[in-house]
């Protein structure tokens, strides 16, 4: 039995031993922890207390990569064993499904744990420094390790349900998105109902305890949780109904995976790529690739990549129906119209590269995983030349976000207040710094899907953070150490040189990016 079950565990544990991404990754979270304590103390003189705004960084930075964990670590468990046609192979051994579950997922787990543990010591500084309570971090680590659990859970009933990474890696998004915005949601509503509830009582005629009972429901989630945590005065249990519903969540999703794992592995191994929404013919509501373009690069990509004109339409229909949403809950509140135009923005912007990412990392991955790159490189095209055009044809599924996300600005801007408002001296400096920002994601993503089987989105998005808070802390520190000691310099001049510096640094990187995602092509051509 200990060999069945614990096998396959112990094996992955001692692979990640020896493995240096682990140690590396541990040693980055620490860096990042240090760099945010030196940061905290050379202002910590300027703000109230140092120790609660060093705590909520790190607090809110472990929130973040446990859910790009989720995403891109946990979600392909035994989705890579069925890509690689190996699941069949360890049954075959003898291991029992409850060895491949543990082995698969536990390993995993455990250095998230970890990647936990080792930086609660350096939380505990927080505390010397004021503001912050040793109760209050062990409230929030309790608060994050249960989350961390229903992750995994999660994820590995993800994992053993879809048929490959990408399918599971969606599901699991689409989970955190209900984990994360039903409990948000049914606070809100409750907050609304209490701070106004003659304006509501006609419509909304429910009973006290059904609205207890939604306030309760919106107590499940850690990003609820974690403001509570964190407000002055906190003297609660750390055994919340948070953690004892993550938890319990995190069991049950994991008995699920094991309950239904011999029905959901006993079709033969699929393909890693799909035709998606694709249709192989043409009908009434179908959209077939029919022939080839010009360019059968472009068309290649568009169709079978970014999903062709369907997902063309529901990238439209999501883009509309999320704008429409933002619109409704600006009404209800009884918002300005301005404050609709920020959020609808603000999403947008975080949407896109993050969309754009998964289309180009997925150009990339296809053809890795397909084994096709040596037959481009046989090609008489360059091969810069094959790259960009798989990306252009991506991309076009990528169009309606940027549409939406520039109409909304020109009617907002220009409509109402003239052109001359678009854009002021000082964003102009802003502007390309943002965009070549967000142009770290998907640069990031390509390059990664060459060298990493799966989570290259969620790696991406967690080093471009990284890049950029490296390059911005350095940016600040070379200007104040510059400009600081010369009393009478203009702050316009020390922002621009700034907003210049910091522009040529990411434009090297992305530059970078584009020599790396080449070489790496050639190189694994040539094999």
């Amino acid at each position: 039995m200990q060999n069945g079950a614990f096998a396959l565990l112990e094996r992955s544990l001692r692979i990640d031993a020896r493995s240096w991404s682990t140690h590396l990754a541990r040693l980055g979270l620490i860096g990042a922890i240090y760099v945010s304590l030196c940061l905290t103390v050379s202002t910590q003189f300027r703000i109230g207390a140092p120790g609660l705004s060093f705590f909520q960084g790190i607090a809110s930075l472990d929130a973040f990569f446990m859910t790009l964990l989720g995403i891109g670590f946990f979600s392909t468990a035994i989705t890579e064993e069925k890509e690689e046609d190996t699941l069949g192979l360890m049954m075959m051994a003898g291991i029992s499904p409850v060895g491949i579950l543990v082995g698969k997922a536990g390993g995993r787990l455990w250095q998230a744990l970890l990647l936990v543990a080792v930086q609660y010591p350096f939380t505990l500084l927080a505390v010397t420094m004021g503001g912050v309570t040793s109760g209050q971090i062990w409230a929030m680590t309790v608060a994050l390790l249960a989350y961390m659990l229903f992750l995994s859970g999660f994820g590995l009933l993800c994992s053993t349900v879809a048929p490959r990474s990408r399918t599971a890696g969606i599901v699991m998004i689409g989970g955190i998105v209900a984990y994360i915005g039903l409990p948000v949601a049914a606070k809100g509503v409750v907050w609304i109902h209490r701070s106004s509830p003659a304006n509501w009582t006609h419509e909304w005629n429910l009973a006290p305890h059904w609205w207890d009972l939604l306030d309760r429901f919106g107590d499940l989630s850690v990003f609820v949780r974690m403001p509570e945590i964190l407000s002055t005065g906190f003297a609660q249990s750390a055994l919340t109904l948070q953690v004892v519903s993550n938890v319990a969540g995190g069991l049950i999703s994991a008995g699920m995976a094991w309950l239904v794992f011999g029905i959901a592995t006993r079709s033969p191994a699929t393909e890693s790529s799909s035709r998606g929404l694709v249709s192989q013919r043409r009908g009434f509501f179908r959209f077939s690739p029919g022939r080839s373009w010009d360019n059968p690069f472009v068309w290649k990509d568009f169709y079978f990549a970014a999903g062709g004109i369907w997902m063309l339409l529901i990238r439209v229909a999501f883009y509309g129906g999320l704008g429409t949403v933002i619109y409704w809950w600006q009404q209800l509140l009884g918002l300005p119209y301005d404050v609709w135009v920020e959020v609808y923005l603000m999403w947008i912007m975080f949407l896109l590269p993050v969309d754009a990412a998964l289309l180009v990392a997925r150009s990339m991955h296809d053809e890795v995983r397909g084994q096709t790159l040596a037959s481009l490189m046989m090609l008489p095209k360059a091969s810069n030349g094959t790259v960009y055009s798989k990306f252009a044809g991506a991309l076009l599924g990528w169009l309606p976000g940027p549409i939406f996300g520039i109409s909304t600005v020109l009617m907002t801007n220009v409509g109402q207040r003239g052109l001359r408002h678009l854009l002021t001296h000082q964003d102009l400096w802003v502007v390309p710094v943002v965009f070549l920002f967000f142009a770290l994601v998907p640069h990031y993503a390509a390059l990664l899907a060459l060298y990493v089987r799966w989570g290259a989105v969620p790696l991406a998005i967690g080093l471009t953070l990284g890049t950029y808070f490296v390059i911005g802390v350095g940016v600040m520190v070379v200007s104040w150490m510059v400009l600081s000691p010369r009393p009478g310099v203009n702050f316009g001049i020390g922002f621009q040189l700034a907003m210049t510096a910091l522009s040529l640094v990411l434009l090297s990187i992305n530059a970078a990016c584009h020599i790396g995602v080449l070489l790496r092509v050639e190189s694994l051509g040539a094999k």
